[in-house]
């Protein structure tokens, strides 16, 4: 059904009505991308958990790859450093839950401040 709404939008903005997405977009950055916090995101089209443009943090694909199944929801994987954006295995800590993790914190664990 068309949306005569979304026409008239896609008109007055000459909007192609064949936007490339993904690598055929001409923006195209490599499928990754930093977000301001440091996290890093990854294009991956079938992750069960990807978000809504069909990304996933970077940190929770490398613990994924490492034990060999995806991660559930509730899981946490932290970063030994501090360091957001280095995805290292040997800087990731994997959590049950957030309570295990908060459990890590308040307990004065030691970690890496360089």
């Amino acid at each position: 059904m068309a949306n005569p709404q979304g026409d008239k939008i896609m008109r007055k903005y000459k909007y192609p009505n064949n936007v490339k997405k993904g690598k055929e977009h001409p923006r195209w950055k490599g499928g990754n991308y930093e977000v301001e916090n440091g996290y890093v995101f990854v294009r991956v089209d079938n992750h069960p958990f990807k978000n809504s443009g069909s990304y996933v943090a970077e940190h929770r694909l490398v613990m994924e790859k490492h034990i060999g199944r995806y991660l559930q929801p509730e899981e946490i994987v932290h970063h030994i450093n501090r360091r957001k954006n280095d995805n290292r295995i040997e800087n990731l800590r994997l959590f049950s839950n957030e309570a295990e993790h908060m459990r890590f914190h308040m307990n004065g664990e030691m970690e890496i401040n360089d």
